[in-house]
C-alpha cells in the first residue's frame, strides 16, 4: 500500500471526515535533506471534519499528528496541513 493511501486510511478511521485530500509533493522536494529518491516523503492534507470543532488550530494539527506518529517514524518527513470545519470550508 502507498504512504499516501495509508496515510488516507488512518484519517479516514480516525476522525468523522466529510473530506479528505491528500497529495504527494515529494517530488517539490528533490534535491533537499530529507527528499528520499522514489519514496512518498512530503506531503499536503486537508481535511474536513466537525471533529475540529471548537479546537484551536494547534489542538487540530497535534490530534492529526498523533494519528500518523508511526509514519513519522518511518520514512515521512513532512506534512502540510489545512483543517478546518464544514462550516469554516
Amino acid at each position: 500500500m502507498s504512504k499516501k493511501a495509508k496515510i488516507t486510511n488512518i484519517i479516514n478511521n480516525n476522525l468523522n471526515v466529510h473530506k479528505c485530500l491528500v497529495k504527494d509533493v515529494s517530488e517539490l522536494h528533490r534535491g533537499h535533506a530529507e527528499h528520499i529518491e522514489g519514496e512518498e516523503t512530503h506531503f499536503e492534507v486537508i481535511i474536513i471534519s466537525n471533529d475540529f470543532e471548537n479546537k484551536t488550530k494547534l489542538e487540530r494539527h497535534r490530534l492529526v499528528n498523533n494519528f500518523l506518529r508511526d509514519e513519522f517514524e518511518s520514512s515521512l518527513h513532512s506534512i502540510t496541513f489545512k483543517l478546518m470545519t464544514i462550516n469554516e470550508n
